[in-house]
């Protein structure tokens, strides 16, 4: 750098050391795990965020493909995204979360309660749903852990409109997470003015919305520490160069997205999922999971 004749030289003041909330021994197993699980499926990218459900605090957070911080620009643009905040998708059945808060707070239905699923199929207004076996008269608590659509779109369809809206718009859905990071987005939540005669039944199962991979998680730590919306954070401290604390995050509550007995009612139908349900693949010996798979549609050739 050419200095100017006569111009004052300024020293440049060293910066605060900011200390993460980031988990040096997680972060190594999820990049790690992440890769292998995106080159087994062939997909074209992958995310994955741990979080503490109680604080908020960012534990881990991998994206494949990735790229070296030191040489960014060696990069392309795709490799750079932080997609679990940057990218939406359809959450297909990972959004029969909010169906399962509503229908039970509402008393549509208790999870003992039988739905009649059928053959696997059914019309709701014009429309066919399918669900991907015949499972016949099941409790709702197996509508969740087989993650029956019919049986999801039959109990959600007697909901009244704006209250399905709101429990979506509770558990954090179409507005952003407001992590400190940058290029967050909101996810996309239709109002009910803007709704088709099908939207309902296909919003109970994750179609006609879009989230990030962050969102989703917010709604489900809500289900693991009672019913609380975190704010998810990063940073855990501000800290001089002489290792003086100037400023500590403080976990935040949005808000409270349902009651704390709700919660303690779903948590054994989304640890059926695990058990016996759909998400058998993602059992630990001597822990308690609860979990929820989806799948959403893709699309190709327009």
């Amino acid at each position: 750098i050419e200095a100017y004749v006569g111009g004052k030289v300024v020293q440049p003041e060293r910066g605060d050391d900011l200390v993460l909330t980031i988990d040096l021994t997680r972060q190594a197993a999820l990049e790690n795990e992440l890769r292998r699980g995106v080159e087994e499926s062939g997909a074209d990218w992958g995310t994955a965020v741990a979080m503490n459900p109680n604080t908020g605090g960012i534990l881990a957070m991998a994206n494949v493909p990735t790229y070296n911080p030191n040489r960014p620009a060696a990069a392309p643009d795709a490799s750079r995204r932080n997609r679990a905040v940057t990218d939406r998708f359809e959450p297909g059945s990972t959004f029969k979360l909010v169906g399962a808060v509503a229908a039970i707070e509402q008393d549509l239905i208790d999870l003992q309660d039988s739905v009649e699923t059928g053959e696997g199929w059914a019309v709701f207004h014009g429309y066919t749903m399918k669900d991907i076996h015949a499972y016949g008269t099941i409790p709702f608590a197996d509508v969740i852990a087989k993650s029956s659509n019919v049986g999801m779109a039959k109990t959600i369809d007697r909901l009244d409109a704006g209250v399905f809206y709101q429990y979506a718009r509770n558990m954090g859905f179409s507005q952003p997470t407001w992590i400190d990071l940058p290029g967050e987005v909101g996810g996309v939540l239709k109002r009910p003015t803007q709704w088709s005669a099908t939207t309902q039944t296909s919003m109970a199962i994750g179609y006609e919305v879009s989230v990030t991979p962050l969102q989703l998680l917010t709604a489900y730590s809500a289900l693991a520490n009672g019913g609380l919306l975190k704010r998810p954070y990063v940073v855990a401290e501000r800290r001089t160069v002489t290792g003086k604390t100037l400023w500590r995050n403080e976990p935040e509550t949005i808000r409270r997205a349902f009651k704390e007995e709700t919660a303690d009612t779903l948590r054994s139908a989304f640890e059926r999922v695990v058990e016996s349900g759909t998400g058998t693949n993602a059992q630990i010996e001597g822990l308690r999971v609860a979990g929820k798979t989806g799948t959403a549609l893709q699309i190709t050739d327009g």
